[in-house]
């Protein structure tokens, strides 16, 4: 699609997807996806606009630098265009094949400087009447700690918790992604929160 990447921009402030049945949704995603391959920008752009958000911030936290996970965005949804026969609805959804491609993209900018993290309270704030200045200075510092102690996880336990607690992904779908055993995501998924409450409740020792 030639103007597909004019789509791509992220823009944090925007909504995230509502909440839909499965089966619902994953009848939309293939038709919209079908519309989309054909040419279709407006498909495409609804795609984007029902998915980045969560493929962002699962990109944006496992990085933690916004041009990485906005780059991650970028080549999850060009390569669900190019790629004709990548995505198969019967080995899971269209979020989960969105974030395998973002998984690889983001990792290979792990390793690299990252950028002061800006504030996607907007991605959170799904629903919600737009809170007064305090309540919202409160609420961003409580997010930035939360975000802060989710990217000092190990690697393997921050990413089952960002697909199965934040993403809201079966187990299955997680452990497709991570290319892990259901068993294993359970077990990272079990110990990531413990770590996780640790660190919030300023209990975590060095060993």
């Amino acid at each position: 699609m030639s103007n597909a990447r004019g789509f791509l921009a992220f823009d944090p402030n925007r909504p995230a997807a509502g909440r839909h049945d499965a089966r619902e949704l994953s009848a939309r995603d293939l038709s919209d996806l079908e519309r989309a391959r054909a040419g279709d920008e407006q498909a495409f752009a609804v795609l984007y606009r029902r998915h980045s958000p969560a493929v962002f911030r699962y990109a944006w936290l496992l990085t933690g630098s916004e041009s990485a996970a906005a780059d991650a965005v970028q080549e999850a949804f060009i390569g669900l265009l190019e790629a004709s026969d990548g995505f198969d609805p019967a080995r899971g959804s269209l979020a989960a094949y969105l974030c395998g491609i973002a998984r690889f993209r983001a990792y290979r900018a792990v390793d690299r400087r990252q950028e002061t993290v800006g504030d996607i309270d907007g991605i959170e704030r799904e629903g919600e009447l737009t809170p007064l200045p305090l309540d919202a200075l409160e609420r961003s510092r409580a997010l930035d700690r939360l975000y802060s102690a989710i990217r000092r996880l190990p690697p393997a336990f921050r990413e089952v918790l960002i697909l199965v607690e934040l993403q809201e992904m079966p187990y299955a779908e997680a452990a497709a992604i991570a290319g892990i055993e259901i068993g294993t995501v359970r077990s990272r998924l079990s110990r990531a929160k413990a770590r996780l409450a640790s660190m919030l409740c300023g209990t975590e020792t060095s060993g």
